[in-house]
C-alpha cells in the first residue's frame, strides 16, 4: 500500500504540471494556456520528489518506534483528511473570456 500511495504522488505530478500551466500560466493575449517556466517546473518536481523522501525517512522511523500497524493506520486517515479537504476547496476564479 505505501508503494502504491507514492508511486501515485510521484506519477501525478506531471499531471499538476499541466493544471498549473492552465490556471496560473493563461496567455489572456491568444486565450490559449501557456507553459509553466523551466524553473517553476523544476521547482514543483523537486519539491515533490524531497517531500516523498523525507515523508518516507520520517514515517519508516515513526514506525519502528510506534509499530506498523498505528502508523499505516494514522497515515491512512491523513490521507483520507487531506483527499477530502483538498476537494472540498473551492477558490473564485475570474472569468478569462
Amino acid at each position: 500500500m505505501g508503494f502504491f500511495i507514492d508511486a501515485y504522488d510521484l506519477f501525478c505530478i506531471s499531471t499538476i504540471t499541466k493544471l498549473l500551466d492552465r490556471i496560473y500560466y493563461y496567455d489572456l493575449a491568444f486565450g490559449k494556456p501557456g507553459s509553466l517556466p523551466p524553473n517553476v517546473s523544476a521547482a514543483v518536481n523537486g519539491v515533490a520528489l524531497c517531500g516523498t523522501l523525507a515523508d518516507q525517512l520520517f514515517f519508516g522511523w515513526l514506525g519502528d518506534k510506534l509499530g506498523r500497524k498505528k502508523v499505516y493506520g494514522a497515515t491512512l486517515m491523513l490521507m483520507v483528511i487531506y483527499s477530502i479537504a483538498s476537494t472540498s476547496y473551492s477558490e473564485a476564479r475570474p472569468n478569462l473570456s
